[in-house]
Formats: structure tokens, C-alpha cells, sequence
């Protein structure tokens, strides 16, 4: 007598898996069907989305997915130009941090660090710049070692995470992104804002492009979700406040 055979979906094997081995998904529908497993720990994965694409939409409901699932998440805001009310909701589900360093090449060594306390579950490094050899491959090992997973979003093309191994003595270690998401505004026709930074009224789609190593699979993605708003793209954000106002004019005409 044969035994029968077990036939399941890969989203009910990973309900199988222990809590601390199962990928996190972003908690949009279209998206998380594409990616049944979510997104690998101990992995680097990159979202290629240049700003007003959506992209920070999609790396905030990946984050909120994950605080509902009790897991901590760190922010790197390399640019410092995500406005903080778009984010302030998060503080309220979880331990949520904001990274804001001084320069844009400070925020690899944020990320080592958050990575190194083992802390967190997710840890994202937004507009971040080129990504060196070494550093990457620290990265990696790192997220490896604290099961962890590392999402990177380029500041812009030149900045791409690409294909690369580094002889150690260990041996060759790869940290290319093991998934990669690209965002095609163009495709999707997302218009960014509306005056007056208010969200629109109804669900935005946007077109995502995932590659896993295999034939690119894209899907189209509605987020119901109020679109965030950007500061002035620099790591030094002005204070606005009346009183600073003052004391800098007043300073100037003297």
C-alpha cells in the first residue's frame, strides 16, 4: 500500500515553520502572494523605487506587518528626508526606531551597529548610497548571524546592489540581494501627491517587479494606505520653528 502523498501550498508550509524562521511579508495582498514565503531572514533584499514611486509606502506596511507580528524594526533614514509624521503611527504597535545619521555614508555603520544588538527583526536602510565589497559582505553575515532581515532601497541607480562575492577566510561569501523588488511608477500611472499633502481618496496601484534568481514575476499592488510625506532631501533638515526664525534674522541684520 502506497502511502499518500502530501500535497501543500507553500503558504501552509511556512505556517509549519518555527516563528523565529519564517520570512516577514509586507501585508498587502497582491504582494505577499508573489512572495508566499516573505521575505528571507539572514538575507539582504533590495527595493529599487525611486522616491514618489510608492516605495516608502510599501517599506512602512512591510514594517507595521512586522510590529504586528511583535518583531522590533529599525529605520535607517539615510537621506533624512521621511517626514515623521508619516511614520509616527508605527511607535504606537511596537519598538520602532529611527535612524536619522548625520551623513549618507553614516548609515552602513548604522546598520552594523543595529544589526550587532540582535534586537531586531527587520532592519531597512533607506536612500542609502553605493554599497561597498567589505561592507556588504559584513552586512550579510551579520544579518545571518542575528536572523535578521535587511531590506536596502538605493538612493538612485548608480547606488544598485549588485552581483559580488568576497573571498574571506571563511571562504567566498556572496551579498548580492537574495530578492529584488522594483517599483515601475511609469507602468502604473501612481501620481505621488496631491496639494496640500493630503492622501488620496481611494486605493493607488503601483506595478512590482520581483526577481528571485528565476524569470522576473510582477504584480499589480493597490495601496489603501495615505502616501508619506518627504522633507527637503538633505541630512541637515532646517528647523522651521518660529523661534529659530527669528533668532536667524535677527542675527543676519545685525
Amino acid at each position: 500500500m502506497t502511502a499518500p502523498r502530501l500535497h501543500a501550498l507553500p503558504a501552509a508550509l511556512e505556517k509549519l515553520l518555527p516563528r523565529h524562521d519564517r520570512g516577514l511579508a509586507f501585508g498587502i495582498a497582491a504582494l505577499d502572494q508573489l512572495l508566499p514565503l516573505g521575505l528571507p531572514r539572514g538575507h539582504l533584499s533590495a527595493l529599487d523605487a525611486p522616491l514618489g514611486s510608492g516605495g516608502t509606502a510599501l517599506m512602512l506596511s512591510l514594517a507595521e506587518h512586522t510590529l504586528r507580528a511583535e518583531e522590533s524594526v529599525a529605520f535607517v533614514d539615510a537621506a533624512r528626508s521621511l517626514a515623521p509624521q508619516s511614520a509616527a503611527h508605527l511607535s504606537e504597535l511596537g519598538q520602532f526606531w529611527v535612524v536619522r545619521p548625520r551623513g549618507t555614508q553614516s548609515a552602513w555603520w548604522c546598520a552594523d551597529i543595529l544589526l550587532r544588538t540582535g534586537a531586531f527583526g527587520l532592519v531597512i536602510v533607506d536612500q542609502c548610497p553605493a554599497l561597498a565589497r567589505r561592507i556588504g559582505v559584513r552586512l550579510q553575515r551579520l544579518a545571518k548571524d542575528r536572523n535578521c532581515v535587511v531590506l536596502v532601497r538605493p538612493a538612485d541607480k548608480t547606488a544598485r546592489i549588485t552581483m559580488a562575492r568576497e573571498t574571506t577566510a571563511q571562504g567566498a561569501m556572496q551579498y548580492s540581494p537574495s530578492i529584488r523588488l522594483s517599483v515601475h511608477p511609469s507602468a502604473s500611472g501612481f501620481v505621488p501627491a496631491l496639494p496640500g499633502g493630503h492622501a488620496w481618496p481611494g486605493m493607488r496601484t503601483i506595478r512590482v517587479t520581483i526577481d528571485k534568481g528565476g524569470a522576473p514575476r510582477a504584480a499589480e499592488v493597490s495601496l489603501g494606505v495615505s502616501l508619506p510625506h518627504r522633507l527637503r532631501p538633505h541630512w541637515a533638515v532646517r528647523d522651521r520653528r518660529a523661534g529659530h526664525r527669528t533668532t536667524r534674522r535677527s542675527a543676519k541684520h545685525r
